[in-house]
């Protein structure tokens, strides 16, 4: 993520004059990217619940996130009100914890409407197929207005549910050892993946806008 937003920011400070994320390398790129995230947070949320769902504190974490995503929606409207962000990375999440205890019981089965939802997206138009806003998270509305980041529950739903199940495949170790000493920055990482992916994109962004304003 910190790759693909640099490579973004480049044209939006106007560092390049190419938007090269247009490119098919980078479409690639950002969606293997934003796959990998969704998949494996599917599997952190089956791991995270093997002893049962805890909903005071999913719905906690749900509204801190509903908070966040109102916050950017905010933001991205004061600072570009042409597309800022009306549902996004945390939009997304916000709204899978609360949908994805539903579908838990399923266990490894989960695979199969996972991988229903992604066909689902993969045989509609790009540009949507119903013009009503309702579907607008769905992905499945016609004549989108522009945002600078929207992920809609087709497909990435469909992902998250796959991860979900690929998690009860995995064999859990009999024996819990400590972690490798390399593995300690990914840990942490992993437990602070909200905020890292909050504020990477702040520091990123003002770096290159520097960068542009040293240049100029």
């Amino acid at each position: 993520m910190p790759i693909f937003h640099s490579v973004y920011n480049l044209y939006t400070v106007g560092l390049v004059d190419t938007q090269w994320t247009k490119h098919t390398f980078w479409q690639i790129y950002q969606h293997l990217g934003l796959g990998t995230f969704v998949l494996v947070s599917g599997m952190a949320f089956i791991l995270s619940t093997t002893k049962g769902i805890r909903w005071d504190r999913l719905l906690r974490r749900a509204f801190k996130l509903a908070v966040i995503a109102l916050a950017i929606t905010i933001v991205t409207y004061i600072a570009m009100p042409d597309r800022f962000v009306r549902f996004g990375v945390i939009h997304f999440f916000a709204a899978t914890i609360i949908f994805a205890p539903l579908f838990r019981a399923l266990k490894f089965w989960l695979v199969i409407p996972g991988l229903v939802i992604i066909a689902v997206a993969a045989i509609t138009p790009n540009s949507g197929i119903f013009p009503e806003p309702l579907f607008y998270i769905t992905g499945l509305m016609s004549e989108r207005p522009r945002s600078i980041d929207y992920i809609p529950l087709i497909p990435w739903f469909g992902v998250f549910l796959l991860g979900m199940g690929l998690a009860h495949m995995l064999k859990v170790p009999e024996l819990h050892r400590p972690p490798a000493g390399w593995m300690r920055p990914v840990i942490w990482l992993g437990r602070y993946s909200l905020w890292f992916y909050l504020i990477h994109q702040v520091v990123v962004y003002a770096v290159l806008l520097f960068i542009a304003y040293l240049i100029q």
